[in-house]
């Protein structure tokens, strides 16, 4: 009888040795995945050139004309001196999302 619980006892302090050596820490647990920053531009399309997948955005705000490359599929839906929204990651010309903002209109009742 002596002898079974000595193997029980050894059995059971391995077992747990192995699962906490195998336990993810805190850190690893709740660790943040690094922020990345987006750019929001916000104005006219004044070019668009389909074979290179780019489009010429000129800012509402400032007035300065930006480039973006912009996937395939979306270029073909958008139209010359369409007002549009467009998120880039910070420092680079790639879009990540592209929306066309439609301005409304005042409706007058008669």
């Amino acid at each position: 009888m002596k002898k079974i619980n000595i193997f029980l006892f050894a059995l059971f302090l391995t077992c747990g040795t192995a699962i906490s050596s195998f336990a993810q820490t805190p850190q690893a647990i709740f660790a943040k995945k690094p922020k990345v920053n987006i750019e929001t531009i916000r104005g006219k399309i004044i070019s668009i050139d389909m074979a290179k997948n780019v489009i010429v955005v000129k800012e509402d705000k400032t007035g300065t004309e930006k480039t973006i490359t912009i996937d395939a599929k979306v270029i073909s839906s958008l139209n010359m001196n369409e007002e549009v929204k467009v998120s880039v990651k910070e420092g680079s010309d790639i879009a990540a999302s592209v929306k066309e903002i439609h301005k409304k209109t005042a409706v007058t009742k008669k």
